[in-house]
């Protein structure tokens, strides 16, 4: 495993702890009649698809910045419809408190691509600083 997917791993760990804990708290102490048991399923599968997703991206990096560049928008469209198709599922079995779960997905959602972002752009500058050189 490269450096730069375990410096991820790290990132994303850090960020799931940063949503549990919260989470444990605003569902144990304020709104425990808004809580679902889906919430910890939601959080693995973006996990586990993010840091897939991230991988494979800086692999391609890596390999290529021109292809990066359209897997990137590629990845961008898969991951909109992999999460919408979960998304969709899950309120197609159970409507039971909808609004709460689409805004713990959407949270979820915003924290872990925010994360990806960021990484993806702190390590793609490293490529074109060493390829400049």
């Amino acid at each position: 495993m490269s450096s730069e997917i375990q410096k991820f791993l790290v990132r994303i760990s850090l960020v799931a702890i940063g949503l549990i804990v919260p989470g444990f708290v605003v569902f144990k102490w304020f709104f425990p009649e808004y809580y679902l048991p889906v919430y910890w399923i939601a959080l693995v599968f973006f996990y586990i698809f993010t840091l897939l997703i991230h991988a494979w991206q800086v692999n391609t990096a890596r390999k290529d910045m021109a292809k990066f560049t359209r897997l990137n928008m590629v990845t961008a469209f898969l991951k909109l419809m992999v999460y919408a198709a979960f998304v969709v599922i899950y309120l197609a079995i159970s409507t039971e408190k909808a609004v709460a779960f689409v805004i713990i997905i959407m949270i979820i959602y915003i924290a872990f691509t925010f994360t990806e972002v960021n990484s993806l752009t702190r390590f793609t500058r490293s490529l074109n600083r060493k390829w400049e050189k």
